[in-house]
């Protein structure tokens, strides 16, 4: 692979001494011409208030601020590092300017766990040490040197605006970019992944950023290049995009990815080989008819499922309907297609499935499922399903009686939904998002959906070891409560046990038994059901009092002395947590003794009655965010071989 030149190296990286003798502290980066303002009043958006705000110091030097440590950090984290990243505005909108969470310069926020400290063998306990820093990619260059040039999602997915002034402000915006020079959108504000030896942030409209670890600064932008390799000229923003949840096949070494584009086909299908090189790269999925906002994919060994849900950016349709510029068309059904791994567009067929009506931003597992003779019959998925778009994402600023729409309707707001696990999807909550088990029966093309969890969760997390295996049991995952003026936010972890829930659907399933009301939802088990499930093998932990979190990131343990393969549950699950009570009407009560914790839970014990192994207390504030990623001790150690190798010029 290509190793990008040290120019790409931000002045952080490049200057480790002086850096390191000032470690412990925070500070505006010097290379930051905005400086924070000083607020008297919160902003009114929900996702710019409280401990959505951004931050806008960064850690000094590489070694990062020592932690305070409660409890004991488990083993298996010595020498490994815990990343997250989320949108992290270098510029703060004005009050009267739309906004959207998906808004935002991205920043990564670490905690290291070092093997040991100088002078003391890796016998002794582990410590932590916090590390934060913006992702200098394209967009944030010019951004900080130009002020906003990119099209705000806010304007784009939020209405109470017409469409003239959003085409007016999109003209604006892309008149800039080209003014100058945008080369990618993509800020890295959305998800991690560690591909080969390389740590890279992504975002889905635009190209991987790569950074260092454990220090966290930005290296270059990398499209998967091989050596010697040039990009040609782009002439649209997301021309060259990957999304934010590449899958690797740990049994390949493949990565897996998909981006989906502007103009026709809308969307492609690229296959990395374990060795860096493109097996297949950019192949056009045929069957889109407009651009479609894909966040999300699965792969099995075998096939790789495309998720078409209709979150669609169509103007001229819009305009007409009085919507906005990317709208959610429920009238029309959800469509699933499933392609080869290694597909190819004049060889290969799209199968497209169709459901009623969805939207899912992740998916955890997926996996095939083989008749006596080894042959694919089936194609599993399981994912986070809602009826719409969440409506509590687009929150946007306009001037009337209430200061932002989004969100339920008055008449909504006043429903009594029903409790999934029934099939009556039309009268369940639209804006909650329940994991659900897809089957996809390549043979009689029929898909059945069943609902795991009444509890309304996202970001699903798995122990990466099972990755498409069709015995993994557990999924994890951030449950997630909605209050209306503040957005979506994590208050806990459950733990789904899958198997628990399809056993009982076979049981009910031989005697006749299945309470559904047919169509999509008859392989229901029944909410009745569902719930003497839930309460029988699934696990919960509510964070308490006035604590919020994020997605947590399961790490699985050491491998055991006999040589006996783990148990799939036999690891720690890793969360930000932030109390709430350091908020006053919006605004951080006391900027200099802020605290962020990051917990450590057994993930066999998820429970009310288990307590975390360990609890971090990074003497920062950490915002509320996206996706994170454990990156182990031997990929720190390629990185760094990597980038300090002979062939970095």
């Amino acid at each position: 692979m290509a190793i990008p030149s040290k120019d790409y190296y931000s002045e952080s990286h490049k200057d480790k001494r002086s850096q390191s003798q000032q470690s412990g502290k925070s500070r505006v980066p010097t290379d930051v011409r905005v400086k924070p303002e000083e607020r008297t009043a919160a902003h009114p958006h929900p996702y710019l208030s409280g401990n959505f705000y951004p931050v806008f110091e960064e850690t000094v030097g590489e070694e990062g601020i020592e932690c305070e440590v409660i409890g004991v950090i488990p083993e298996s984290l010595r020498g490994s590092q815990y990343i997250r990243t989320g949108p992290n505005s270098l510029r703060i909108p004005k009050e009267t300017v739309a906004h959207h969470f998906f808004d935002g310069e991205g920043m990564l926020h670490g905690v290291y766990f070092p093997p040991s400290v100088e002078g003391e063998d890796e016998t002794g306990p582990i410590r932590a040490r916090y590390m934060n820093r913006y992702v200098r990619s394209d967009s944030f260059q010019k951004a900080n040197k130009h002020g906003n040039v990119m099209l705000s999602v806010g304007l784009m997915m939020n209405g109470g605006r017409s469409l003239i002034k959003i085409l007016k402000q999109a003209a604006v915006s892309i008149f800039r970019s080209m003014v100058f020079s945008v080369t990618n959108i993509g800020n890295g504000n959305t998800g991690m992944a560690f591909i080969g030896n390389r740590l890279l942030a992504l975002h889905e409209a635009g190209v991987p950023i790569e950074t260092a670890v454990p220090s966290l600064a930005t290296v270059g932008e990398f499209y998967f290049e091989q050596e010697g390799q040039k990009r040609g000229m782009q002439l649209l923003p997301n021309q060259e995009a990957c999304t934010a949840h590449p899958k690797y096949d740990p049994n390949t070494g493949e990565t897996v990815f998909f981006s989906w584009r502007l103009l026709a086909p809308f969307a492609y299908y690229s296959v990395i080989a374990a060795d860096g090189s493109r097996t297949i790269w950019e192949e056009p999925i045929p069957g889109f008819t407009r651009p479609t906002m894909m966040h999300d994919f699965a792969i099995t060994p075998t096939y790789s499922i495309i998720l078409n849900l209709n979150y669609t950016l169509d103007p001229i349709k819009n305009w007409r309907s009085n919507k906005t510029l990317i709208t959610f068309d429920s009238t029309k059904p959800a469509r699933f297609g499933i392609i080869p791994r290694h597909f190819n567009s004049k060889r290969d067929k799209v199968l497209w499935f169709e459901t009623r009506s969805c939207h899912m931003f992740h998916t955890a597992n997926s996996w095939d499922e083989k008749d006596k003779d080894g042959n694919v019959v089936a194609v599993y998925m399981i994912a986070s399903r809602s009826e719409r778009f969440v409506s509590y994402i687009n929150m946007w600023q306009s001037t009337g009686e209430h200061p932002f729409g989004g969100g339920k309707t008055p008449e909504e707001l006043k429903t009594q939904y029903v409790v999934p696990g029934d099939g009556n999807y039309a009268n369940q909550d639209p804006d909650g998002t329940y994991l659900s088990l897809f089957r996809f029966d390549l043979l009689t093309m029929e898909t059945r959906i069943t609902t795991l969890s009444t509890i309304s969760s996202e970001f699903p997390m798995i122990n990466w070891g099972w990755f498409m295996r069709p015995d993994l049991r557990y999924v994890y995952a951030a449950r997630m409560d909605i209050l209306p003026e503040e957005g979506m936010k994590s208050w806990g972890i459950i733990k789904v046990d899958i198997r628990a829930v399809v056993d009982k659907q076979h049981q009910l399933l031989e005697k006749g038994e299945l309470k559904n009301l047919g169509g999509d939802g008859q392989w229901e088990i029944g909410s009745e059901s569902l719930l003497q499930v839930e309460k029988e093998s699934h696990g919960m932990y509510l964070f308490g009092g006035s604590y919020c979190g994020n997605e947590a990131l399961f790490v699985p343990g050491l491998p055991r002395a006999d040589g006996k393969e783990l148990e799939e549950d036999e690891g720690h699950l890793l969360v930000y947590v932030y109390d709430e009570s350091q908020i006053e009407n919006g605004l951080v009560a006391n900027p200099d003794r802020q605290i962020t914790e990051l917990w450590i839970f057994d993930a066999k014990n998820i429970g009310q009655e288990y307590e975390p192994v360990a609890k971090v207390k990074i003497p920062r504030r950490v915002p509320y965010g996206f996706h994170g990623l454990h990156v182990t001790r031997k990929q720190i150690e390629k990185n760094l071989r990597h980038l300090n190798g002979p062939t970095v010029k």
